[in-house]
C-alpha cells in the first residue's frame, strides 16, 4: 500500500467526520452563547438552562439533518469498503 493512498483515505475520513459534526456542534455553540448571554444579563446562574436548551437544539438539528448526514456517511462507507480490494 502506498503512503499517499493511506493519507488520502485518512484525509477523507477526517473531512467526513468534521462535516457530519459541524451542524450539531454549530447549533450547540450558538445556543450556548445565547444562553450564557441571557444568563449574564439576568444574573441567573442555573447551568441546566443552557444544558437543556443545547440538548434540545442538537436533537432538533440532528433529526432535521439525519437524511443528509446518513447519505454522506453511507457514501463514505461505500467508498472506504469498496476500495479495500484495490488497496491489496
Amino acid at each position: 500500500m502506498d503512503d499517499s493512498v493511506l493519507l488520502g483515505v485518512t484525509r477523507e475520513a477526517v473531512r467526513v467526520a468534521v462535516l457530519l459534526a459541524a451542524g450539531p456542534l454549530g447549533v450547540a455553540l450558538l445556543i450556548g452563547i445565547l444562553a450564557a448571554l441571557g444568563q449574564a444579563m439576568t444574573q441567573m446562574n442555573e447551568p441546566t438552562v443552557g444544558l437543556v436548551a443545547r440538548l434540545g437544539g442538537v436533537a432538533v438539528v440532528s433529526v432535521l439533518l439525519l437524511p443528509w448526514l446518513l447519505a454522506r456517511w453511507l457514501d463514505f462507507a461505500a467508498l472506504a469498503f469498496g476500495g479495500f480490494p484495490d488497496l491489496l
